[in-house]
């Protein structure tokens, strides 16, 4: 530390107009902190997101493919007999299959965190601190 800076610093903090800006830069820093936080949070967020996304179309199609094979062989079983019910209960499957994913899907929804959790949190924290409660 030179001689130069040493004196500078000391006026700066004698000086008001130190103050506020030590003040300021500290304000300015809890302010990136926090914008860094949220962006990390809004990236796990979205990769997360898409993760699942990708899984439960996976599942889906997997589950539709399996269902779809089941009913072809259940017509195809009951071809000379009774190939109208087979369609029919073919059908009445994938309905009943509709609305179980519909309630999943609503259900996920509902329960799902909001992004951002994390730095409303902290910001509330700060908040609390600064007000001394």
């Amino acid at each position: 530390m030179t001689e130069e800076s040493a004196t500078e610093e000391v006026t700066e903090q004698h000086h008001p107009n130190g103050a506020f800006r030590s003040l300021f830069v500290s304000a300015i820093d809890a302010v990136r902190t926090r914008l860094d936080l949220a962006a990390v949070e809004a990236e796990i967020f979205v990769v997360r997101t898409i993760r699942m996304l990708l899984w439960a179309v996976a599942a889906v199609a997997c589950g539709l493919l399996t269902l779809a094979f089941a009913v072809v062989a259940l017509v195809a079983g009951l071809w000379d007999t009774h190939r109208m019910a087979g369609v029919l209960i073919g059908a009445l499957l994938f309905a009943i299959l509709a609305v179980v994913f519909g309630y999943v899907a609503s259900r996920t929804f509902r329960v799902r965190s909001h992004i951002l959790e994390g730095t409303l949190a902290q910001l509330e924290s700060d908040q609390r601190r600064a007000t001394g409660t």
